[in-house]
């Protein structure tokens, strides 16, 4: 999930081309995420940190609500702020943190993790 449009048509595009057949949910901010997975279940969970209405740490909070919704989150940041890498780190949730932009080669390495 993030808020750009233009990172989302390119993230969808570069998991197509890892993966013939796959159903992709986008999701603008946080909460349209968590209203998702209450009725459906995802693999993984490429995750913003910086979103409007609820923002991926917010969303990291909420999600243990939704028992067994949820698939291996990765984090996507353009930050440098070690504090958020940390954050990730110690978050039981977080399967690790990507850099962006998100392309086919950091997908590729993390669906073969």
């Amino acid at each position: 999930m993030d808020d750009d449009p233009i990172f989302l048509t390119l993230a969808e595009l570069a998991i197509k081309k890892e993966i013939d057949k796959v159903q992709i949910f986008k999701a603008m901010n946080g909460e349209e995420a968590i209203e998702f997975l209450k009725n459906d279940t995802v693999d993984i969970i490429f995750l913003d940190l910086n979103m409007p209405v609820m923002n991926g740490w917010e969303f990291l909070d909420t999600l243990p609500q939704l028992e067994n919704k949820r698939g291996n989150i990765y984090v996507l940041t353009s930050s440098i702020d070690p504090s958020d890498q940390r954050k990730a780190d110690e978050n039981p949730l977080v399967t690790s943190m990507l850099e962006k932009p998100l392309d086919r080669e950091k997908i590729a390495t993390t669906l073969a993790s």
